[in-house]
Order: structure tokens, then sequence, then C-alpha cells
């Protein structure tokens, strides 16, 4: 038997990098474990540049189950900034709002007549509206955490930072919030199918209209009999200070 710690995540927008390339930053369709393990992270406290507390979580097996697949939202974003030289030239002001910048913004374009001096960045975004996602993490079999770095017992001690995370916590993007409690729990499993078998949550009623699965998937880095395809991510983390990720196995069932 095995110790699963389960929780639900769910918000009216959620988006989970994908490899981008120059001004377009899609979303996977389901979470990263990268994202999922910052998210415990940031729950617990932990800073990006504890690099021994992230590569402990990084031991964590990780399995999510899609309830709801939500609907793909493609969105355009603009930002604009002042250059640091205009800045730099202005030294009466001891900080600068934002109101300080949209008016060094205009200036720049009406003293040079050209927009592309207003220094625009242009991206388009994917999200996920309203979709429903199931994660278990375990102790990794020949892969054990070392608990004591983490200042916990163990995966029970978790839950009650996921009740009352230390830093806020969000879908991917800071601009995406939870939308619901994430509810968790702990159980003991054969494996991660039994253990989202076990799990219950108080919110079934709200999300009944979103939860529109005919087939429910399940992604695990356990190898399972169940599996039907076998898949390569790069979202394991090996270093969340300098963002550096490498390839993991997971299986389709």
């Amino acid at each position: 038997m095995r110790r699963y710690l389960l929780f639900r995540l769910y918000g009216a927008l959620a988006s989970w990098g994908d490899i981008a390339v120059g001004d377009i930053r899609p979303s996977y369709r389901y979470p990263s474990k990268s994202a999922v393990i910052g998210l415990i992270a940031a729950a617990m406290g932990i800073e990006r540049e504890a690099h021994k507390k992230q590569s402990e979580l990084a031991k964590l097996a990780f399995s999510v189950r899609i309830d709801g697949p939500g609907v793909p939202v493609d969105d355009y974003h603009t930002v604009q900034a002042p250059s640091e030289q205009a800045i730099r030239n202005d030294r009466s002001k001891a900080c600068w709002t934002r109101s300080d910048e949209i008016e060094a913004i205009k200036l720049r374009v009406v003293d040079t007549q050209n927009s592309a001096e207003a220094g625009a960045i242009q991206s388009r975004r994917t999200y996920y509206c309203d979709a429903v996602y199931t994660i278990a993490v375990s102790e990794g079999e020949g892969n054990r955490i070392d608990w004591s770095v983490l200042d916990v017992s163990g995966l029970k001690d978790v839950v009650s930072f996921l009740l009352n995370p230390r830093f806020p916590l969000y879908l991917g993007r800071k601009s995406c919030p939870l939308g619901l409690p994430l509810e968790p729990q702990v159980v003991s499993a054969q494996n991660c199918s039994d253990a989202f078998q076990q799990s219950e949550f108080k919110f079934d009623d709200e999300l009944e209209f979103m939860v529109s699965c005919k087939t429910v998937q399940y992604y695990t880095e356990e190898v399972s009999q169940k599996g039907k395809m076998k898949l390569t991510r790069r979202d394991q983390p090996i270093n969340r200070t300098a963002w550096q990720f490498t390839e993991r196995d997971e299986y389709l069932f």
C-alpha cells in the first residue's frame, strides 16, 4: 500500500505552460508536474531559491485525472513600459507609479512619432476555462523523500499547508486564482487508480455541469497495466531558480 495526497484544481481560467516559441504562449491540456510541485512548494512557503527543498519535492510521483477538460480560450496581450533610459534620466522621483510609466510612454510616442518606440510587447496566450482536475502525488518507489529537509514528517503534514497556504496559489499563471478550495486528503491505496476512486470532495454539485467527460483520462508516472500509451513531457523540475526542466515518462489510461 502507498500513501497518496489528493486534491482538486478548479478555476475560471487555468494555463499550463507548454513549449513556447516567439510570442505564442500555448497551454497544455492538463496540469504539468512542475506547476503542481510549484503549487505545493508555494503552499509550504518554499522559495524558488531553496534548491534542496525544491529537489526533494520534485521526487514526488505525479498523477492527474481530467474530470472536465474545459474550453480553450486564446487571449491577445500587449504590455508597455518606458525604457530604462527614460526612467534613469528623471531623477526627481524616488519611485515610479504606473501612472508615471504611462505618461513616459505617451511622451516617447509624441517625441518620436514612432509607435515602435512605445516599447509594446505582444503575445498570444492560451487558457482553459472551467477545467477540473484531480491531482494525486505519492512518494515514488525507489526514490524516497527526505522529509526532514522539508521540515515535515510526511504527506499528512502537507495537507495543513494546502488548507492554509503561506503564499498565494494559482493555476499556472498569477492571473488564474483558484475557484474552489483544494480539499486535500491522504488515502492509502495499491495504485493511483484506486486512490482516485477513494477521493471525496464536497463541491461535486457545483461542478456537475462542467464535468462532461464521457471517458475519463488519467495520466500517471506509475507504470500501470492499464496504460494504453506512453508519453514524454519536459516538466520534471531540475532547478527552479534557473527554470530548468528535463523529460519524464507518463502513461495514459
